[in-house]
């Protein structure tokens, strides 16, 4: 049981240093924005473009909680909220049902446009990287209080993704004011882990039951083995030769500008699934009923007499097979924004975009109101302030046209309360951010 604690308290304490591919939400509100069309498929540029290796970089981190949810101070001195200093309501009070900590980072191999300014074809190679950790509220109140009542232990969720990312997109103007547009995406799926896990645990003063199992399919790059009837200490992860899996998704866009300064679009972007081999999998289970012996539980930790309780990692019998083929729906956007240019001066603008980003087990909305200044076609610089799932929000985004090199760069952030240790700045709640960077040439 000792050995069980300790992976849940490693686990907790890795989500809390942790880091879906997001488009550059700043971006939409600035001009001559080159990547406009990945927020908005029926954008049409005014020149073609290339970009190679840095095109465009996208790095986004998300979580529904920060260190101020697992630290407290207490008389004058910083403790965990296992400690017996913080009561039980304090400590969970500040967590979710679920808490996560999301990763998606997409990185830019090769960016083709052409367009005549009525029409644009685009071709994109990117990298994907997603990851998705949940854990839930149930585990850190097991955690904490200990006692004779069950708690469930579903939900503990992982699922991690690296994905080859081939897309084409058209988008052209019906009329004058009118233009739509598409993009499919053709996925190859290089490595999927997914862990999922059901069941209760409960002990009181002399009573250890659990009932607990979980399930584990990987497919791909990522290579896990496990002797027949072996324990989890004797798994192997290494590197496979196989691709993971196929899929496609779809973006799909509209914009109409009126003929007095407002423009307004709305859009969907990353509808669609892999279809993963699971070329592994694994399904473990313990069933531990213990009666006898005195036991503990005090500030997080389990204490007490073990002697007559074997090793709880050897009675999770692991068993190995091939696995069937599964489903995964991608994280999907949906997006709606409108701009509008000043009657007195068309180089000043004011925006609104809202989001909605969909992913199990780690949704969130946020919505801005931005501002942008473009004194000449070389320059333009937004900044916007919103509210969000995790709180306020803030971004900003520059882009320079310096002859046919146009360079883009912002962040995109929620606004929380920050602390620190030994002087490096932490986040104390949830929070968000995406930084970006991008370099291509236009012609």
């Amino acid at each position: 049981m000792k050995k069980l604690h300790i992976i849940l308290l490693t686990a907790a304490a890795l989500l809390s240093l942790g880091a879906s591919a997001q488009s550059f939400r700043s971006g939409y509100f600035l001009d001559n924005y080159t990547y406009g069309y990945r927020i908005n498929p029926a954008q049409v540029n005014e020149k073609g473009f290339l970009g190679i290796a840095i095109g465009n970089i996208d790095l986004q981190n998300a979580a529904n909680f920060g260190m101020g949810s697992f630290l407290f101070s207490k008389d004058n001195s910083v403790v965990t909220g296992f400690n017996s200093k913080v009561s039980a309501e304090e400590f969970l009070g500040k967590l979710h049902k679920n808490n996560f900590i999301a990763l998606d980072e997409s990185l830019n191999i090769l960016s083709l446009g052409i367009s005549n300014g009525e029409h644009m074809h685009t071709i994109e190679l990117n990298a994907r990287i997603m990851n998705t950790t949940s854990l839930p509220l149930s585990l850190f109140s097991f955690l904490k209080k200990g006692g004779s009542e069950p708690y469930s232990m579903d939900g503990i969720y992982e699922n991690f993704n690296v994905v080859g990312d081939l897309s084409y997109g058209y988008s052209m103007y019906v009329t004058d004011n009118l233009s739509v547009g598409g993009r499919l995406h053709l996925l190859v799926g290089l490595m999927n882990a997914n862990l999922g896990t059901a069941g209760k645990i409960q002990l009181s003063d002399d009573n250890i039951y659990a009932q607990v199992s979980g399930l584990v399919n990987t497919s791909g790059l990522l290579d896990i083995s496990v002797p027949e009837g072996g324990s989890v200490d004797q798994l192997q992860v290494g590197l496979g030769k196989q691709v993971g899996g196929f899929g496609a998704s779809i973006d799909l866009g509209v914009e109409y500008k009126t003929d007095f300064g407002l423009d307004a679009m709305f859009s969907i972007t990353d509808l669609g699934m892999i279809s993963w081999a699971n070329h592994l999998n694994l399904e473990a289970a313990a069933n531990v009923d213990f009666k006898g012996g005195t036991l503990s539980f005090e500030d997080g930790q389990l204490g007490g007499d073990f002697q007559d309780l074997v090793d709880v990692s050897k009675l999770l019998a692991v068993n190995a097979g091939k696995g069937t083929s599964s489903i995964s729906m991608m994280p999907f956007n949906i997006q709606a924004g409108a701009r509008y240019f000043m009657p007195f001066y068309d180089k000043l603008s004011v925006g609104a975009l809202a989001t909605y980003h969909n992913a199990k087990n780690a949704s969130w909305f946020d919505a801005r109101l931005g501002a942008t200044i473009s004194p000449a076609r070389l320059i333009s610089f937004s900044s916007n302030i919103g509210i969000g799932s995790f709180g306020p929000v803030w971004g900003a985004a520059l882009d320079l046209h310096l002859g046919p090199i146009n360079l883009t760069a912002g962040l995109d952030s929620f606004i929380g309360n920050m602390g620190k240790i030994n002087n490096i700045p932490i986040p104390l709640n949830g929070f968000m951010e995406n930084a970006h960077v991008g370099l291509c040439i236009t012609f």
